[in-house]
Formats: structure tokens, C-alpha cells, sequence
């Protein structure tokens, strides 16, 4: 059953990573000075993961992706009434959704790390830009990818909740999102951000969870 469970999952959102995927090569590229697309250009001439063009990209594909995720595993089955069917099956509610999420969070962190890495192994290749490296430069993108899957659960758990209205409904994705923007905001508590990413991604888990459990479906 639970193979069947996540081939449903992966089937469902692959298509959103397939998508993401291919914004992130044609940032990775762009700032290679590469064209992967006859539309797209070359971004070659900056300091890699100093100037903010690429932090600001991989944040504005991100976060879309993220949102489409979580909204798409949670949204979905309310839509299509199969909320009762999944958790109505020979399992516990909350090894049902834990699978859900554990596959949302982890297409999102493995999607989302592959132009990072990609572009810093090409920035810490010899001969490939005029420009120092180091990996310590690359924190900020990394801090920045783990912080935002704190906006998944928020959106899984926009997508999950009772509530009628539009507007409370997105309260938990309104409010991770603002979360994250003041994590990564202080530069003086860096070491405190993966920390602080942890506790915020537990409470939206149990929140997720708390309402999986006693929700009327």
C-alpha cells in the first residue's frame, strides 16, 4: 500500500518539479553564460553567490514551487473528496500523511539543490570566471533553501484546513512565509536560522497533523 501511496504522490507532482526543474537549469545556465532556450541570455559577469541575482532567482522560482506542492498534495484530494478514501485506509492518519509530506519536502530539497550545487561546483572550477570563490559563500542560498520548506508545510497546511473563507484558509502560508523572511532577514544569528527552520517546520508538521486527525471529512 504505501508503495502505492507514493507512486501516487510522485505521479501527481512530478510534473511541477519537471517544470521547476527547468527554470532552475535555465538560471544555472544564464549565470554560466550559457543559453539553454533561444529566449533566454547569458548572465555571465558577476561575483557567484555575492551579488543578489542569483539568490533572488532561485527564490522566485522556489517559492512557486513550494506553493504548488504543498497546495497540490493538500488542495487536490479535498477537491476530488479523497481525503476520506486515504485516511480510511488499514494504516494510521498520520503515517498516511507523513509519507505525503516526507515526499513533497523531499522533491522540493532535492529539485531545489541541484542548480546550487550545480553552480558552485562550476564557480569553484579553475579558469571558469575571473572571480574569487569559496564555499562558505554559498551559505546564504543554502540557509535560503532550507528556510523555504517552511512555506511547503504552510502551504500543505492552507490545503489541509476546514476553513471556508479564502483568505483564513491561506492564514498558515501567509504566516510562513512571513516566518522565513524574518529568519533569513538578522544577518548576526546565522547559526541560529537552522534551528529556528526546525522548530517552525515541527509546529506546522503537528499543526498538519493535529488536523488530519480530527478534521470531518
Amino acid at each position: 500500500m504505501w508503495r502505492a501511496v507514493l507512486y501516487k504522490e510522485l505521479r501527481e507532482t512530478a510534473w511541477i518539479a519537471g517544470l521547476a526543474l527547468l527554470a532552475y537549469l535555465n538560471l544555472v545556465a544564464g549565470h554560466m553564460g550559457l543559453r539553454l532556450f533561444p529566449w533566454s541570455g547569458g548572465q555571465s559577469g558577476e561575483i557567484p553567490f555575492v551579488e543578489a541575482a542569483f539568490l533572488s532567482s532561485f527564490v522566485f522560482i522556489s517559492v512557486p514551487l513550494v506553493i504548488a506542492l504543498g497546495l497540490r498534495q493538500s488542495t487536490a484530494e479535498s477537491i476530488r473528496g479523497t481525503w476520506l478514501f486515504l485516511l480510511h485506509r488499514p494504516a494510521e492518519p498520520w503515517k498516511l500523511v507523513g509519507l505525503k509530506l516526507t515526499t513533497g519536502t523531499v522533491l522540493y530539497l532535492v529539485c531545489a539543490a541541484l542548480p546550487i550545487a550545480i553552480f558552485a561546483w562550476w564557480a569553484a572550477t579553475p579558469g571558469t570566471h575571473a572571480s574569487p570563490f569559496d564555499w562558505s559563500m554559498t551559505w546564504s542560498t543554502w540557509s535560503v533553501w532550507f528556510s523555504l520548506s517552511a512555506m511547503y508545510l504552510g502551504a500543505f497546511l492552507a490545503g489541509i484546513r476546514p476553513a471556508h473563507w479564502f483568505g483564513s484558509r491561506l492564514l498558515p502560508l501567509a504566516a510562513a512565509g512571513l516566518l522565513v523572511m524574518l529568519i533569513e532577514g538578522p544577518p548576526w544569528w546565522w547559526l541560529l536560522r537552522p534551528a529556528i527552520v526546525l522548530l517552525v517546520d515541527a509546529w506546522l508538521i503537528a499543526c498538519i497533523l493535529y488536523v488530519a486527525r480530527t478534521r470531518d471529512y
